[in-house]
């Protein structure tokens, strides 16, 4: 098995960034030894123990780019401070302290990997917000906002993509509209760009050798979306198609209480 790809090291640029606005908090401000770009690249429970089907940490080998659009919330990752072993991590979604099954919304993480792990290739996982943390306590908190905050995921964006960080990436799923706006604002010209988001979920576009593909936020917010579980899976099949990355299996047995373990 191939050793997941450790996060290049960031420039100051992006690990000293601050908020002129203040409408969030750059995660390196509370986490200055923080050496991951994206929480997403690793998950491990309380012990530390690493899950070891969550293969979203590639970097050098990667050939998706799984991108997400919701921040995390500053109170959240500041409650793990000092609690557990990588509080910007992916938020376990199977167990709390007792081993019962949380309920708390982070069941996005359980509904993107029941859906990516189908999918045979090396993945990285993260957000258009990177890890600007929007204050509050609830998802409907407002997300960071402003002309800082905008050109700041632009330039990461462009970071990750240069191929002395990813050379092998091959497609980008753009999970969700901020998402998508991102990746077409950096990498599609004024008039293909325009079209691409007109188009509904599903639709792609190839840039070069790169292959972008509109999908549903698999937020629990978009059960009725077809955002998540077997009525998801046809986009997802599409994306793997096209792009020829192997499907390991028919994702027949979806369990809303899907436990890796």
């Amino acid at each position: 098995m191939i050793k997941l790809d450790t996060t290049p090291e960031l420039p100051p640029e992006i690990s000293c960034f601050t908020d002129p606005e203040k409408t969030c908090t750059n995660v390196y401000e509370i986490l200055p030894h923080e050496t991951k770009l994206y929480g997403t690249e690793s998950l491990v429970d309380e012990s530390g123990a690493p899950e070891p089907s969550w293969k979203y940490g590639y970097w050098k080998t990667a050939e998706l780019l799984l991108l997400a659009q919701d921040p995390s919330n500053l109170n959240d990752i500041q409650k793990r401070l000092g609690n557990h072993p990588d509080p910007f991590g992916a938020v376990d979604w199977r167990f709390d302290k007792r081993r019962r099954p949380q309920r708390d919304g982070h069941e996005t993480n359980r509904n993107l990997h029941w859906l990516a792990r189908q999918i045979d290739c090396r993945k990285l996982y993260g957000s258009a917000y990177v890890g600007l943390l929007k204050h509050g306590n609830t998802r409907k908190d407002p997300p960071p906002k402003g002309p800082a905050v905008k050109h700041y995921q632009r330039d990461v964006l462009r970071w990750v993509l240069s191929p002395d960080r990813t050379p092998h990436l091959r497609a980008i799923a753009c999970l969700g509209t901020q998402a998508r706006d991102l990746v077409a604002n950096v990498l599609i010209d004024r008039t293909e760009r325009q079209r691409f988001k007109a188009q509904p979920v599903g639709s792609s576009v190839r840039v070069g050798q790169l292959y972008i593909i509109y999908l549903r936020h698999p937020s629990p917010l978009n059960h009725w979306r077809a955002g998540f579980g077997p009525i998801a899976w046809p986009n997802w099949r599409k994306l793997a198609v096209e792009c020829e990355f192997p499907i390991l299996r028919p994702p027949w047995n979806w369990d809303p209480n899907l436990n890796a373990r």
